[in-house]
């Protein structure tokens, strides 16, 4: 895939946070033409359909009404319990040196 290797750069560098498609667009090309854009932005599609159906990101397609600004973002890797560092020990109640 053409743009690939920009998308997964930008949306896996700020993991969580949600882009809309012309920000993606931006970063992969950011003095394209509106003709060129057009192009790019199916390019982009293709790729960020590929990664959602992976299971690598996620979007607000099902939660955005039509005509709406879809959001990406890259899952983020983290625990959902705050009792719990980053190596899954378990930190409820303990002392810090």
């Amino acid at each position: 895939m053409k743009y690939a290797a920009e998308v997964i750069d930008l949306l896996a560098g700020f993991p969580g946070r949600k882009f809309k498609m012309r920000e993606i667009i931006n970063h992969v090309a950011p003095r394209a033409s509106q003709k060129q854009r057009t192009v790019i932005k199916v390019g982009v599609w293709r790729v960020l359909a590929a990664l959602e159906e992976s299971g690598q990101i996620e979007s607000s397609r099902s939660d955005t009404p039509r005509g709406a600004h879809v959001r990406y973002w890259w899952k983020s890797i983290t625990l959902s319990s705050k009792k719990h560092n980053v190596r899954g020990y378990n930190t409820a109640g303990a002392s810090r040196p």
